[in-house]
């Protein structure tokens, strides 16, 4: 499997995971990938480590479907359950089949995406143990689930990163499947690839807090160069306390040549924090709009400095015109039920041209200020 790597001050580390002490989205994503349930016997385990813990309540997944695009569903939709089963405690940590709570929902299946996103509750309401491992396991229970059958979907890389996402650590938050032709549960990922599936998903509990991973787009296809006079940037307010941090990485894709990307951490005001150079030539270069390709460059932060409470900083990414790198950003489900514990609810992406900066365009829309760049603070106790 191929390494991603954290740049800093020229020398290439293994970029390490220290979930809870970082701030921003902390999630890395090339696209979305869907999994029809059933098709194939196919069933679907998403693995989660109950934090905080407490009463389960439900879930709310992201199913989906298409008229227009084939391999989405098939048929009437199917007849979908999903069962809450504990941890077999085993190394694998695979599902057990002791089921804690069940849920049914028989597809109905419509030509908009106003139901991808249904909250789910289920017979019981077990109390799930702090720290302790658990599965929602997605079965089509459908007398004919090869022909009636929808899709699961995930956020997908190519290449897996180690860990697969900074924030989540690869035991506590994971995708398995299995079928006809792989009885055992397995990663979900396709034979002889190092590509990694992240489950949508939401676990609600019953004090009202949740869990998750809430970003439901990833716009690839609305890549943002960063060359010359065009810039990226995220704007954020900090909430909660006080922040010390150490360093901040950022996840771009290198276009042409070999420039080291610059990075400014400013203040609203214009006052510079901290600014940095980190070495992009480590990251292969990968043709525009291309799949993949992208990767982690961490800068150092001198000084270590405090992100305080309430203001509102400027991170922002920049590169001479003899290089060029793009960005794009991951979309929040916050319109979709999705709670602020499950994304970066402070911030949002931004580009410009060199005339003023903008929030992202997608799917027709312009200055959308519902996405969030690729990046993490490295947090300091």
């Amino acid at each position: 499997m191929r390494k991603h790597w954290k740049l800093i001050l020229g020398l290439a580390l293994p970029l390490a995971a220290n979930p809870g002490a970082l701030y921003g989205p902390g999630i890395q994503a090339d696209s979305l990938a869907n999994t029809p349930i059933g098709k194939g016997g196919v069933q679907v385990s998403c693995r989660f480590r109950a934090q905080p813990g407490g009463v389960f309540q439900g879930i709310r997944p992201y199913l989906i479907w298409s008229f227009a695009k084939k391999g989405y569903h098939g048929g009437t939709g199917g007849n979908l359950k999903v069962e809450l089963q504990a941890d077999d405690g085993s190394p694998a940590h695979r599902p057990s089949g002791q089921v804690l709570a069940t849920t049914a929902q028989r597809m109905t299946l419509v030509p908009t995406s106003s139901r991808f996103f249904p909250q789910l509750t289920f017979d019981q309401a077990p109390a799930l143990k702090p720290g302790a491992l658990y599965h929602l396991v997605f079965t089509n229970v459908d007398a004919d689930p090869e022909a009636n059958f929808v899709s699961l979907n995930a956020c997908y890389n190519k290449v897996a990163g180690s860990p697969q996402q900074p924030r989540l650590a690869d035991g506590d938050w994971a995708m398995l499947f299995r079928s006809r032709r792989q009885a055992a549960w397995v990663e979900r990922r396709t034979p002889g690839s190092s590509e990694s599936f992240t489950p949508i998903l939401q676990v609600e509990y019953a004090n009202g807090q949740a869990q998750g991973m809430g970003y439901v787009e990833f716009w690839m296809g609305a890549a943002k160069p960063i060359s010359g006079p065009a810039s990226v940037r995220e704007v954020f307010t900090v909430t909660g306390p006080n922040r010390a941090v150490g360093s901040v990485a950022v996840r771009v894709r290198r276009v042409a040549g070999a420039i080291p990307l610059g990075l400014t951490l400013e203040q609203a005001d214009g006052k510079v924090v901290a600014v940095g150079q980190g070495e992009g030539s480590l990251i292969p270069q990968t043709p525009p709009g291309a799949l993949g390709g992208c990767g982690w460059v961490v800068f150092a932060l001198p000084g270590r400095p405090t992100l305080v409470a309430g203001r509102t900083y400027h991170l922002v990414l920049s590169a001479p015109a003899a290089g060029a790198y793009e960005a794009f950003p991951l979309r929040k489900g916050s319109d979709k039920g999705f709670s602020d514990a499950t994304l970066f609810p402070d911030g949002h992406a931004e580009f410009t041209d060199g005339r003023g900066w903008s929030g992202w365009e997608q799917w027709g829309k312009k200055n959308q200020r519902n996405a969030d760049l690729q990046f993490y603070f490295k947090l300091i106790n």
